[in-house]
């Protein structure tokens, strides 16, 4: 089975700082997009924002737990 190589706490919080960024700014790209009804863009950025928020999610939870 694949066993991914431990993370660096410097790489997580860089991976949080950057994922915690791309989830802002989904955050707005898929507002302005409902603003103008572009439904296809809205649902692009549904989808960028869950998998970012995922990601920070379990950059947080990992570098808590090392703490």
């Amino acid at each position: 089975m694949y066993q991914p190589k431990p993370v660096s706490p410097k790489q997580n919080k860089s991976l949080l700082i950057l994922n915690t960024l791309l989830a802002l700014i989904s955050l707005v790209s898929g507002l302005m997009a409902l603003y103008y009804s572009q439904w296809t863009i809205v649902l692009g950025m549904t989808l960028v924002l869950l998998s970012s928020c995922i990601n920070v999610y379990t950059c947080w939870k990992r570098i808590k737990t090392k703490e």
